[in-house]
């Protein structure tokens, strides 16, 4: 099983269509090598990877302030953004990928020396997730960040000077990237790395208790027959 999971790397190079396909009601003997394709593709499956990002990034995420313009000195920008639930795909690749967009509902604020001023956003960051396997029993899940061109926002703002900023000073890229600081800054906390680096023997032998309880007699009535 070691050896499986340790080649899973590979999981494109391997000759079987059916692999690819992983039909839900095959059933017959597999090697370990195919077993441990199997589990890993079943185990991290898209709906389970979305919703575990959902969990681990939870609701809300803010930042700042934080020094904007020549300097830094000209203004400071806030940002408060609430998540969306994510959505994604698997993508062809020769390891275990997702492509994911993860869907912030945003607030900038800008402080001016003589003004303060409120930008409403949908952002939209494509996220990319690659499955690494590693000795002897692990899996390392690995977020891609975008370039800031890649980030989806739509800017809104009530007011004319508001708009007026935003068209005199490119104020949508410097958004963009600001944007991206953030969720950098946010993936590369201890959190996220904690829940991104599984050493599943260690889970395994957490979960076995509750496991065995699926499957172990209970006592002499569960040993008749």
């Amino acid at each position: 099983m070691v050896d499986a999971l340790a080649g899973v790397d590979a999981v494109a190079e391997l000759p079987d269509p059916e692999l690819q396909e992983l039909e839900p009601e095959a059933t017959g003997p597999a090697s370990y090598e195919r077993f441990g394709v199997h589990w890993v593709r079943r185990v991290l499956h898209k709906e389970r990877i979305l919703r575990t990002i959902d969990a681990v990034l939870g609701d809300q995420i803010s930042l700042g302030p934080i020094g904007a313009g020549p300097g830094r000195a000209f203004a400071s920008v806030s940002f408060t953004g609430t998540f969306g639930p994510t959505s994604g795909e698997e993508v062809p690749a020769e390891l275990l990928t997702y492509a994911i967009d993860l869907p912030i509902s945003v607030v900038f604020q800008l402080d001016l020396p003589l003004d303060k001023l409120n930008f409403n956003a949908e952002v939209v960051i494509p996220l990319v997730l690659v499955v690494h396997t590693e000795d002897p029993l692990k899996l390392r899940l690995e977020l891609l960040t975008p370039s800031e061109n890649q980030i989806g926002l739509e800017l809104k703002t009530d007011t004319r000077r508001g708009a007026i900023l935003r068209k005199m000073t490119g104020l949508d890229a410097e958004l963009r990237r600001f944007v991206l600081k953030v969720i950098d800054t946010e993936l590369a906390k201890p959190y996220v790395k904690r829940a991104t680096y599984l050493d599943m023997e260690e889970l395994i032998d957490h979960a076995w208790p509750m496991l065995t309880e699926q499957f172990l007699p209970r006592g002499p009535e569960d040993r008749r027959g």
